[in-house]
């Protein structure tokens, strides 16, 4: 059986997924606290760790990530790219790697 690839249009779907679903959560959060003021709005946030965690190492085995994590560093380090800042991720060669958006990770995943 021949094992099919993710396409780029897929990757950034499913990232884009994970990040809208995130986002959902939050904003859910935020209005159960203002049903419940004295409760922090971190704790009302509902845990879809489960299933986040399996679809990035579903990914990270795709692409061989497991050891570099640059899934896991570009969703929550740098907020889906959000956080990124020209110049602050440097290969070994001191070369800029891009992670601004899904399409830069898939393009550093890919080689």
């Amino acid at each position: 059986m021949k094992q099919k690839k993710i396409t780029k249009k897929l990757f950034v779907e499913i990232i884009q997924a994970i990040q809208k679903q995130r986002k959902k959560d939050i904003a859910n959060s935020e209005k159960l606290g203002e049903l419940f003021p004295s409760a922090f709005t971190a704790n009302l946030l509902y845990d879809n760790e489960a299933l986040e965690s399996i679809l990035i190492k579903t990914l990270e085995h795709i692409f061989n990530d497991e050891e570099n994590k640059w899934i896991d560093y570009f969703i929550y380090e740098l907020d889906f790219g959000k956080e990124y800042k020209t110049n602050s991720v440097i290969d070994k060669n001191g070369n800029e790697i891009k992670l601004s958006n899904p399409k830069e990770l898939y393009e550093l995943l890919k080689n």
